[in-house]
């Protein structure tokens, strides 16, 4: 979890990171978000712009929070193996450091503990000067009955794939 993310030139994404396969919600107001399957879960990303700041021109905290809950509840999904969606029970945020302008943040999950409702896991969102970041999370793991949290659209990023 303390790796830090790549950093690539000003406009880049990192390699092997793809368009998040969010096709409608609130995630599309916010983006655009990247997200690199691993045979250990996901990392998502983005790349600091303007429309994600605070009037101090640095990336609002809500926008980092909204990251880590997507990460924290795909690392669940991947854990728990199912193609519903994990809703969030609590996420707690401290903000370390500033996000700049420009800069790559990237989350980094570990999945700590699961059971057969429940998910828990922890994680950093990291920038070009380390954590900016750091959250603790819980999330519904959603019986297959359950029909309250089937993906409308888009899908979610399967359990099975891999990359």
């Amino acid at each position: 979890m303390n790796d830090a993310p790549d950093h690539p030139l000003p406009d880049a994404i990192p390699e092997g990171f793809e368009a998040f396969p969010q096709v409608e919600g609130f995630a599309v107001h916010i983006g655009p978000i990247y997200w690199r399957r691993g045979s250990e879960g996901a990392d998502i990303g983005f790349r600091v712009l303007p429309h994600m700041c605070n009037p101090a021109g640095i990336c609002h905290g809500g926008m980092m929070m909204t990251v880590m809950d997507m990460a924290i509840g795909v690392a669940a999904t991947i854990a728990a193996k199912t193609v519903k969606f994990a809703p969030s029970v609590n996420l707690a945020c401290d903000f370390l450091q500033p996000g700049q302008m420009g800069d790559w943040l990237q989350s980094k999950v570990d999945f700590t503990f699961t059971t057969r409702r429940t998910g828990f896991a922890s994680g950093l969102l990291i920038g070009s000067n380390g954590p900016v970041l750091r959250a603790n999370g819980i999330v519904k793991i959603p019986s297959d009955g359950d029909t309250r949290f089937v993906f409308k659209s888009g899908g979610p990023p399967t359990a099975g794939e891999t990359g």
